[in-house]
Parts: C-alpha cells; sequence; structure tokens
C-alpha cells in the first residue's frame, strides 16, 4: 500500500492513501483497546482452551507448509491474484 502512495502521481493523493493504510493498522487495535472488558472474555476462553488453539494453530501450519512443498500454495496464490487482477484503487 505504501509503494502505491509514493507512487501515485500527485502528493494529496498518496497521503490520503497513506492515511487510510495507517486508520486501516490502527483502528483495530484501538476498537480492541475501547472494548477491552469484552475482549477479557475472549482471552479467558483461549487461555481455557490454550491447548486446542495450539494443536489447530499447528495444524493449519502444517497444512500450509503442505501446500507450499506440494506447490498448491502457489497455484492458490495465482488463482486469488488472478480475482483481484481487475482492481483499482477508488481514492
Amino acid at each position: 500500500m505504501q509503494a502505491l502512495a509514493f507512487s501515485e502521481a500527485s502528493a494529496g493523493r498518496g497521503a490520503v492513501l497513506t492515511v487510510a493504510y495507517c486508520a486501516g493498522l490502527g483502528l483495530p487495535f484501538l476498537a480492541a483497546g475501547l472494548a477491552f472488558r469484552k475482549t477479557l472474555g475472549v482471552f479467558s476462553w483461549v487461555k481455557a482452551h490454550y491447548q486446542w488453539v495450539m494443536r489447530i494453530g499447528g495444524g493449519m501450519m502444517i497444512a500450509t507448509g503442505l501446500l507450499m512443498v506440494t506447490g498448491v500454495w502457489s497455484s492458490l496464490i495465482s488463482q486469488m491474484q488472478s480475482w483481484s487482477a481487475g482492481f483499482t484503487v477508488g481514492i
């Protein structure tokens, strides 16, 4: 996103893209901070089910590794890139 902002024709458009990038990056953290009490419930659930969270995460890592080794991962990424080939920035 930053490369797109730096390469745009005008400084104003690049600035707008940079602000959008920063907002998209920071807003989830602000929302988590504002809803801290409610998120404690989620964090306590994760803590209570730590073994399952770790097993599922490890399984996902192994599955991704196998997809990468077999070359299927590259095919999936290429397919997803073709879906967004005609995308243009609206700003």
